[in-house]
């Protein structure tokens, strides 16, 4: 297996697609302003996408690879020629892909991220490559030595994966999930917004005036609207979650977990238990009444972003699960955490004032808008509503629960959502606590603890805490033992 290969010809086809992808934002801005129909249009459509062709079949016949017994080495370019080396004991992270379209032909694309690469990105792509590949370095990293390179890893010896996944999601999980899920209304919203930049006024002024008419028919027609909106949010969330939780699987294997989920593209992600930093449990309120909540993976890299934004993704180990296995299937999978359900210990409450008294800064604003505009004034106001409202919930919940000498739960409210982090003491990268000139006679501050996240450190705070549970906190971070 130590010849050197090129990547199999469908890498042509990912490439394309991600080509495609790039220049998908001009194909838009030429359809909303009617330019694809001129013969103009048409010759800028063709020439965007040739270009997008030749430098795939550039990238294709100028890209090699070769696996050997000791790294893998990848090398690319013509006139520049470029070639990276990466030992197996260096390698972290390999995340594996499959379109499924790649199925039939038994080929899958491979992400390795190292110890030393850029935590949202991965170090070296393997855009298409024949199953036996990952075999091979799976069998490579572990420290099997086959005596020829006729030898086919399954001969090799090494650690197993039984077929039976140690937590699976079912169907009917996924649609509850879809439909409880809040955040494909934020999407929406900004899709909206996104696309109203570039959407032709004409378009705007009838869709205006349409929905002028149907108000005018009275409510029973607008509330119509509104349930017929609701059910297609709803749908394009079962969509969008069937096609990226299908078939959720959890598996554990020694000191590695191993992720699959994906409909049209599989997805499989090996974590070593070490590269985990915490766990999340979150819970919003809808969940809450179901008695159902999902958990969160912080790793120290191996986490997707979101496009161009650089949002880290959440990465589930659980998306859903009722109350009633959370721990014992956290157990299972995490042994070594010893999971048992938190005793926290509410430090904001009756605090409520100091949650609210900046957000009250809005009923001056509000009354000065009032004097521009009756629905800047209305928004001001439901603005300040919703804040208020989450700064209570946060006073109601905020807490923390020292579990060992080594563990440590905090517990917050992010936008009406109850999130439970989990964090070793080893994690955390530094504590820092702070008060203020007026909250200092009261004996009241601040505490944040810094843990690594991704590319970047996450802050799990806590807001106007007394000073015993302050040094309680400091005391289980400075603690050597």
């Amino acid at each position: 297996m130590s010849e050197r290969k090129r990547f199999h010809p469908l890498a042509i086809v990912i490439d394309g697609f991600n080509g495609l992808k790039k220049i998908s934002f001009f194909i838009l801005l030429m359809f909303f302003n009617g330019e694809l129909t001129s013969l103009f249009g048409l010759i800028a459509l063709s020439g965007l996408v040739l270009l997008v062709l030749i430098q795939d079949l550039w990238k294709y016949f100028s890209q090699t690879y070769q696996v050997s017994s000791e790294k893998i080495i990848l090398y690319r370019g013509v006139f520049r020629k470029r070639e990276t080396d990466i030992p197996y004991e260096r390698i972290q992270t390999i995340k594996q892909r499959q379109w499924f379209f790649f199925k039939p032909f038994g080929v899958i694309q491979l992400l390795i991220e190292t110890a030393g690469g850029d935590s949202t990105q991965a170090e070296a792509s393997m855009p298409a490559v024949n199953i036996e590949v990952w075999e091979w370095i799976e069998k490579y990293r572990q420290g099997d030595q086959p005596e020829s390179d006729d030898q086919s890893p399954s001969d090799l010896g090494g650690e197993k994966v039984s077929d039976a996944a140690d937590y699976t999601v079912t169907n009917s999980q996924i649609v509850l999930f879809a439909l409880t899920d809040l955040s494909i209304i934020a999407t929406m919203i900004a899709v909206i917004i996104f696309i109203s930049e570039f959407i032709p006024e004409n378009w705007i002024t009838t869709a205006t005036s349409m929905a002028e008419s149907l108000l005018r028919t009275g409510w029973l027609a607008a509330l119509s609207i509104l349930f017929i909106s609701l059910i297609i949010v709803m749908l394009l969330s079962l969509l969008k979650t069937f096609i990226q939780y299908y078939n959720f699987q959890v598996n554990r294997t020694n000191r590695t977990l191993t992720i699959e989920s994906g409909l049209f593209e599989r997805k499989i992600q090996k974590i070593p238990l070490e590269k985990i930093q915490g766990l999340k449990i979150r819970q919003q309120p809808i969940r809450k009444l179901l008695g159902i909540s999902t958990v969160e993976l912080l790793l120290a890299g191996g986490q997707e972003t979101e496009g161009e934004s650089g949002i880290v993704k959440k990465l589930y180990i659980l998306p859903i699960i009722s109350d009633q296995q959370l721990y014992e299937t956290l157990s299972d999978l995490l042994p070594e955490w010893n999971f048992t359900r938190p005793e926290i210990k509410f430090v904001s409450r009756k605090k409520l004032w100091y949650f609210w008294r900046w957000k009250l800064l809005f009923i001056p604003i509000a009354a000065g808008l009032a004097f521009l505009s009756y629905w800047l004034t209305l928004a001001a106001v439901a603005v300040m509503l919703l804040l208020m409202l989450n700064s209570w919930l946060e006073e109601k919940h905020q807490g923390y629960h020292i579990q060992t000498d080594h563990r440590l739960c905090i517990q917050n409210i992010e936008w009406f959502t109850k999130v439970q982090t989990f964090v070793e003491r080893q994690k955390v990268q530094s504590f820092t606590e702070r008060t203020t000139r007026w909250l200092f006679p009261k004996q009241i501050g601040h505490i944040n603890l810094f843990i690594k996240t991704g590319d970047n450190l996450e802050t799990l705070g806590l807001n106007f805490i007394d000073e015993t549970d302050i040094y309680k906190l400091s005391r289980f971070y400075r603690n050597k033992n």
